[in-house]
């Protein structure tokens, strides 16, 4: 018997998942948590084998959920549960200790079976999110690939994972605001990005 721990603060999908898990005979509930906080004093007392956790909660998010207890209980395999398929949040939760990442929109089959996977040493991941994984190795190293940019441009991609705006950018290179915007849609051409967002995340993850 698998022992199985949910953190899920939507009432009637935790409601559905709970009821899932009793009727598979292979996977028992030990344990569920409306919030991330309440689930750090309690997941290391019922120790469950996998525990399913959603990444928006209220109070803490599920990603610092899953970094802080797997470095208290190193032994428990997390497997996200959510909505979100951006790469930013796939990637952090994979780093934080998640094993596998799963969409909300899954069968009750394929949840199961994702369950019983990551307790056996696997890591299930919805196809669109296995794909997007691929396409991420896949594609040539930004920050190791002197070739494709100038130095510049690695310091304006620097500043702009800070959060800085072109004028920022500008004042503390020490040169114009269109020079600035020039080396922007430089990069974007390299990268083959569309806006800002889509750059800093590919710079932060390659």
């Amino acid at each position: 018997m698998i022992l199985a721990g949910l953190i899920e603060d939507t009432e009637n999908y935790g409601a559905a998942i709970a009821s899932l898990l009793g009727l598979t005979g292979e996977v028992q509930l030990a344990g569920s948590w409306r919030d991330a906080e309440t689930a750090i004093k309690e997941v290391p007392e019922i120790l469950p084998d996998v525990v399913l956790t959603d990444i928006q909660l209220p109070g803490m998010n599920g990603i610092e959920c899953i970094r802080r207890l797997k470095t208290d209980c190193p032994n428990i395999q997390f497997l996200v549960l959510t909505v979100f398929e951006e790469d930013e949040k796939i990637f952090e939760a994979l780093k934080a200790g998640a094993s596998g990442y799963l969409l909300k929109s899954s069968s009750p089959e394929v949840i199961i079976n994702a369950i019983k996977d990551v307790h056996n040493g696997g890591s299930p991941m919805s196809p669109g999110i296995a794909r997007k994984i691929i396409r991420h190795f896949q594609e040539p190293s930004l920050q190791d690939g002197h070739k494709i940019f100038t130095e510049r441009e690695k310091q304006v991609l620097d500043l702009m994972a800070q959060g800085k705006l072109v004028k920022e950018i500008a004042s503390d290179l020490d040169v114009t605001t269109h020079a600035i915007k020039k080396h922007i849609k430089n990069i974007y051409q390299k990268m083959q990005v569309q806006n800002r967002v889509e750059a800093v995340m590919k710079w932060r993850f390659s």
